[in-house]
């Protein structure tokens, strides 16, 4: 995790082990509380923006065209240790489109350097 003035940056790549592909991600951690989650590039990139009991609207990539979605944010926590060399992040969200719900998620990340 890096610091940016008052804004925290943890980035990784996920490794698909089937089509042998790294993807990308990154966490934005903002001062107001908010998570910005980016995974992927080009086209496939997408960006989830989680604001504790808020709807946000997004786009979601796929290779047949962008799916409008809603996330609605019902839970975030985020722990790390003071040197912020390691610590966990949970998100708690709905996924809706239509104002139907689609599900309902739970995002766990537990790192270390």
């Amino acid at each position: 995790m890096i610091q940016i003035g008052t804004t925290s940056y943890l980035r990784y790549e996920e490794h698909d082990r089937e089509t042998r592909t790294q993807t990308p991600v990154t966490f934005k951690l903002q001062e107001d509380g908010g998570i910005i989650l980016t995974r992927g590039q080009g086209q496939l990139r997408v960006q989830f923006h989680f604001y504790l009991n808020q709807e946000v609207e997004m786009a979601y990539a796929t290779p047949y065209g962008q799916i409008p979605l809603m996330i609605h944010t019902t839970r975030i926590d985020i722990q790390r240790a003071d040197d912020a060399s390691s610590g966990r992040i949970e998100v708690d969200y709905q996924l809706l489109t239509q104002q139907q719900a689609l599900g309902k998620y739970q995002l766990r990340l537990i790192f270390q350097r």
